[in-house]
């Protein structure tokens, strides 16, 4: 595993246990707020094509048992 998804695990891990601690939060709100906070920060710098592209190739690795997130790497 690439240091870039040991370091995003971690931050996403401690997002959700974080969310877990609070009785307003929601696991399920917690997991798009932080896709979207992702999709937010790749268009400052992405086209919409290529993050679509980006979302396709995740959607599509959905039934892998292991999910590649670090590819050309």
């Amino acid at each position: 595993m690439s240091g870039e998804s040991s370091y995003a695990r971690a931050l996403v891990g401690d997002a959700f246990n974080e969310a877990r601690a609070m009785a307003e939060m929601d696991a399920d709100a917690t997991g798009r707020a932080i896709i979207q906070a992702v999709i937010e920060q790749y268009r400052q710098y992405r086209d919409v094509a290529d993050i679509s592209r980006e979302l396709d190739y995740l959607r599509d690795s959905l039934d892998e048992e292991d999910l590649v997130v670090t590819r050309g790497c």
